[in-house]
């Protein structure tokens, strides 16, 4: 990471100012709560504003707005990772669950106490990957706060996050930006066709990170090809199964959301046709076509599938099974 990647870090965005305005303030008032969950879709921030509030806390020198110099020993330590009074907990692999060993190892060895003096700042990311015994052993943490100690608890499904954390957290929402103030932004990275970046904002649900990565990831040419895959399937020109084999070695995070993005749009088209508002508004004349060629009830069955799936995301062992019953219910979706 270069300096200029570091200083930018260590700022909320934009859309951020008045959650940062009120947690600043806490800082200043030394009135910080103990516990914060920030919630929030995918893509919007919650992440990189976690990280600039953890600066805030451990930085000596912080500017008028309550953000981190970037230069003091503790802004130095943070950066180079090796402040004492700094964790990151996280799963070991992405997907995986956060055990109860990465738990009770970080509370054994007396890591909630603070070594400078100050406050000492924990990260937990993405929370609802706690399974349940984690989730229990912070629990008892939680119930018996350790002053100048903050947990900072980041997730974009607080409804898998036991009732009895979020009740122990002061919760702050990040709902997307404005679209003016998204596409602004966007244009500020690089992004500077206003089509790109509005198909970009609206496949992504208005998060602008979330854009951000798509533009620069390949993401869009892999949902290029999913769709005409798709197409193919109804059409009986793809095996079901094959494509699912293939499928099954993308993220099944996107997998599952592009597929449930079609059938909405479908199903929007059905309804209105032409006036319809849909997600993926590159894709229009191909869904349109897919309205025309599929049963109406079927889509609401399929879909309801797809949302189990997305819920239970994680815990599904054979995901290319899955994957081949959904497509060959897709492949049978004709209208009769």
């Amino acid at each position: 990471m270069t300096e200029a990647d570091q200083a930018v870090s260590l700022q909320p965005l934009p859309w951020q100012a008045s959650n940062w305005q009120r947690l600043s303030g806490c800082i200043e008032s030394d009135r910080m709560p103990h516990a914060v969950l920030l919630t929030g879709t995918a893509g919007v921030g919650k992440a990189r504003f976690a990280r600039a509030l953890a600066a805030a806390l451990l930085c000596e020198a912080k500017d008028g707005q309550g953000v981190a110099c970037g230069t003091c020993k503790g802004c130095r330590m943070l950066q180079a990772g090796t402040h004492p009074d700094f964790t990151l907990i996280q799963p070991e692999e992405p997907g995986k669950a956060i055990r109860i060993d990465t738990i009770r190892e970080f509370t054994a060895r007396g890591a909630l106490t603070s070594q400078s003096g100050g406050y000492k700042a924990i990260i937990l990311e993405p929370a609802d990957a706690l399974n349940t015994a984690a989730a229990n052993s912070l629990l008892k943490t939680l119930e018996e706060p350790v002053e100048r100690t903050v947990m900072i608890l980041v997730t974009s499904r607080p409804g898998r996050l036991p009732a009895t954390i979020r009740s122990r957290c002061q919760r702050y929402d990040f709902p997307p930006p404005e679209a003016a103030g998204a596409r602004a932004w966007l244009q500020q990275q690089g992004i500077g066709d206003p089509s790109q970046a509005e198909l970009l904002l609206s496949l992504a649900a208005g998060a602008p990170l979330r854009a951000l990565d798509y533009a620069r990831n390949g993401t869009l040419e892999e949902r290029d090809d999913m769709i005409r895959e798709t197409q193919a399937i109804l059409a009986g020109k793809e095996d079901p199964v094959v494509v699912a084999q293939r499928w099954s070695q993308l993220d099944q995070g996107q997998v599952i959301q592009w597929f449930s993005g079609w059938l909405i749009d479908i199903i929007r088209l059905k309804i209105a046709s032409q006036a319809a508002a849909i997600i993926n508004i590159d894709q229009r004349e191909r869904l349109q076509v897919l309205a025309r060629e599929v049963n109406s009830k079927r889509v609401y069955a399929l879909l309801d599938r797809l949302i189990e799936a997305n819920r239970t995301l994680g815990a599904q062992l054979n995901t290319q099974m899955q994957l081949e019953s959904l497509l060959l219910d897709w492949a049978d979706l004709g209208v009769e």
